[in-house]
């Protein structure tokens, strides 16, 4: 009997030694917020998120479990008025002081130019890796590092990173990647999966990838159909674990499981740090358990990492100058939406035509406006906070029914709908085939002249194709030069109260 006592216990200090646990903190999509901020569907009353915050909630994981790794999967550029002041310098210096294991590129690391983003991750102290972005026309690699490998626990991880094609040039401004070229992620994934594969127990794949993050006021909870494209990369490759990814902003409470590979994220902007927790079995070579959590990070559960919040404020005091600068009040917040008119994007189109009042209408995607403005006081920081970018104004000359396909595409929701200037009408029925939803849609009054030819205004990242919209049938292109952002400043700096009104601009019948 206690032969067979022994045996067993023998037996199981043996199932015990060869499987080891293994914990990957992650996020996606910070998008320099480096300050709490209110999100109405987690809480009305408690602030969530900030860089500081996110750095003790990660000292405090690896302090109570050294085997325990941080991973981002990209875009920590352009949010929060910091990053587009500094050109991402800020985002990177903070960034510094997280504790981050390895991080891959997002397309907004290009928002100031691929040059620029060269030289501000170059002052990165953590790992950053891509291996599909590369010199246009050649065989080299834009930023040298596609993955790495690090140890936890006995166990050897590999670590990829790779920015989605379809991703890169959709929602990366044409004129910032002038240059460079993205190569299709799945030949790159199925390459560096073989070179690892002989190296490492675990393989995990920092992806940026799919269909870009819902820019609205109120998320989305079709979780599946915003991480299609990790599902369907996870159905062709072999020996791929995980996928960590970002750019649809869409949390896994649940992970995804396709192909035998685990697929997480967060809902972005520092709001959460996601925790997966595994077991490796190295005798059957898999991972044989799992658990997953998107830990929110409230402001008031958490106490700022000193250096962390020592360089916020250093960066901050740089900037106060711009940024706090006071243009207006508004007596409600300015909020946005995805699939209707909002009073954030009424007022970007509004701003817009005001200078330039000879057009016939504006045009802005709902994907540019990155976060409400509350209300109170409107400082320049916050109305760049509200449109990060450094997007000029670009005046078209098109057709109606080419300006008609504009307004579907957005009617398609993929990127959002439109947001227009004062003047247009446009309603749709989300419930109809896409490219024929738009059931309305009048300029000044009247119903669109297929065959007039009128003169508009949008951004030049939208000239350009951005978030999928199609110019290439524009009669005429002319860049104005002129900041979008400039004349947001111009336009709220012109009231002392700025009330934001909703008047139907666009509407969903069907909703």
């Amino acid at each position: 009997m206690r032969q067979i006592l022994t045996i067993c216990i023998l037996y199981c200090l043996s199932l015990s030694a060869h499987a080891q646990e293994l914990t990957i903190l992650y996020t996606n999509d910070i998008h320099g917020h480096f300050e709490p901020l209110k999100t109405a569907w987690i809480s009305d009353t408690r602030l969530v998120g900030g860089m500081a915050n996110l750095a003790t909630m990660v000292r405090n994981e690896k302090k109570n479990n050294k085997h325990t790794l941080y991973l981002d999967a990209g875009d920590y550029f352009t949010g929060p008025y910091m990053s587009t002041l500094t050109e991402g310098a800020a985002i990177i210096d903070i960034m510094n002081t997280m504790q981050i294991d390895a991080t891959t590129i997002g397309n907004h690391e290009f928002d100031h130019g691929w040059e620029n983003m060269l030289i501000q991750l170059k002052k990165a102290k953590f790992p950053i890796l891509n291996g599909n972005i590369f010199y246009k026309g050649t065989e080299k690699l834009l930023w040298s590092n596609p993955y790495m490998i690090l140890e936890r626990n006995g166990i050897r991880i590999g670590i990829i990173g790779l920015h989605g094609k379809f991703a890169f040039y959709d929602t990366t401004a044409d004129v910032m990647i002038q240059g460079v070229e993205a190569k299709d992620e799945e030949f790159y994934l199925k390459k560096y999966v073989a070179e690892l594969k002989d190296k490492t127990d675990v393989i995990v794949l920092l992806a940026h990838q799919g269909i870009p993050g819902r820019q609205s006021s109120t998320g989305s909870e079709d979780v599946a159909r915003n991480l299609q494209k990790d599902i369907d990369l996870a159905s062709k490759i072999e020996g791929l674990d995980i996928i960590i990814t970002g750019h649809a902003h869409q949390g896994t409470p649940e992970p995804l499981l396709s192909n035998g590979v685990i697929i997480v994220s967060t809902n972005a902007y520092s709001k959460e740090l996601g925790k997966l927790t595994l077991t490796y079995d190295k005798n059957k070579d898999k991972i044989t358990t799992y658990t997953n959590s998107l830990n929110i990070v409230y402001d008031d559960a958490y106490t700022d990492h000193p250096k962390t919040e020592k360089k916020i404020n250093k960066w901050k005091k740089h900037v106060s100058k711009i940024s706090d600068q006071v243009l207006c009040t508004i007596p409600t917040p300015l909020t946005r939406s995805y699939g209707e008119e909002s009073y954030l994007g009424n007022m970007v189109c509004d701003a817009m035509l005001k200078g330039q009042p000879e057009l016939d209408f504006v045009i802005s995607n709902s994907g540019g406006l990155r976060q409400d403005v509350d209300a109170g006081e409107v400082t320049i920081g916050r109305l760049i906070s509200a449109f990060p970018f450094t997007n000029s104004l670009e005046i078209i000359d098109m057709k109606g029914a080419d300006i008609r396909s504009l307004f579907e595409h957005g009617a398609g929701l993929t990127n959002g709908i439109l947001q227009v200037s004062k003047g247009v009408e446009m309603k749709y029925d989300d419930s109809k085939p896409m490219k024929s939803r738009v059931t309305m849609l009048n300029i000044k009054g009247v119903p669109l002249d297929d065959e007039k030819i009128y003169k508009f205004g949008t951004s030049n990242f939208l000239a350009d194709g951005g978030d999928g919209f199609v110019f290439k049938n524009a009669i005429s292109k002319k860049n104005t030069g002129i900041q979008v952002i400039q004349l947001m400043i111009d336009y709220m700096k012109s009231f002392e109260v700025y009330t934001p009104i909703m008047e139907g601009r666009v509407v969903n019948v069907n909703k």
